[in-house]
């Protein structure tokens, strides 16, 4: 996190005061150390764990160690059974469209998030905003506020991110009684943004830019089936009786 939304985090946390707190994404650690100091019990998930993040570093922290999308609504839903709140959630893992929008739908749907508050982690990138632009928060009769630039995110100007869209967090409020906002609605940050890959013509920005979400989503299911498709084949019996035939051409390639 850039400093800006380090300082958010610390807010919202030292505002909330959570005895029980959740994080999708931990990597190194780095924002789940804040969310530790500030929690009673603490659950994270991530697909794998670094060696920097230790039990002694971490000691109110339960680490769950797999896909989020199957670990996450198993713990929920044991917290909703011993009528356990969810006080503050951070989502920063499955930066896909289809994984963020089911993450936050997960904890939305859940009975344990009840009164919560939920920060969203890189909010500008194009596969997360699209996902979190397909759920219907009105759907959700908990949900009171919803912010996605609650902190802006940034176009990179060089780097090996150049010209992407990065950084930003998002803001979900559950449950809490907030007053109503005023209705005058303000430009979002994406469309600031939209507005200043246009002006800079054509071939100023990365092509990827110039996707719609329903595109970017559109392409990341195409990848997902031909990810599974090809699994199911290299799973089957005929791929792997024919595997020394494979070899065996290799080897002939190699030698020529």
């Amino acid at each position: 996190m850039v400093p800006g939304e380090r300082a958010a985090l610390e807010g919202i946390l030292a505002a909330v005061r959570p005895t029980v707190s959740i994080e999708i994404g931990t990597h190194k650690g780095g924002s789940l150390e804040r969310i530790s100091a500030n929690s009673s019990s603490v659950h994270t998930f991530d697909l794998d764990r670094y060696p920097e993040v230790t039990p002694e570093r971490f000691p109110n922290v339960t680490f769950h160690i797999g896909d989020s999308h199957e670990l996450l609504p198993q713990v929920l839903e044991q917290l909703a059974a011993s009528e356990t709140n969810v006080d503050f959630a951070l989502v920063d893992g499955d930066h896909s469209a289809p994984g963020v929008r089911r993450d936050v739908e997960d904890l939305l749907s859940s009975r344990s998030v009840g009164r919560t508050v939920i920060l969203l982690h890189d909010t500008l990138c194009d596969r997360v905003r699209a996902g979190l632009e397909l759920v219907d928060y009105g759907a959700f009769e908990k949900v009171r506020f919803v912010d996605l630039d609650f902190v802006p995110g940034r176009v990179m100007a060089d780097g090996p991110q150049a010209n992407e869209l990065w950084c930003g967090l998002g803001l979900i409020v559950a449950g809490w009684d907030l007053v109503a906002p005023d209705n005058h609605r303000a430009y979002s940050v994406r469309e600031v943004y939209d507005a200043f890959s246009s002006a800079l013509g054509e071939g100023g920005l990365n092509d990827q830019l110039q996707l719609g979400y329903g595109q970017l989503l559109q392409l990341e299911e195409d990848l997902a089936r031909q990810k599974r498709l090809l699994g199911m084949m290299e799973r089957s019996w005929s791929w792997r009786l024919t595997a020394p035939l494979r070899g065996a051409k290799r080897l002939v390639r190699h030698g020529r």
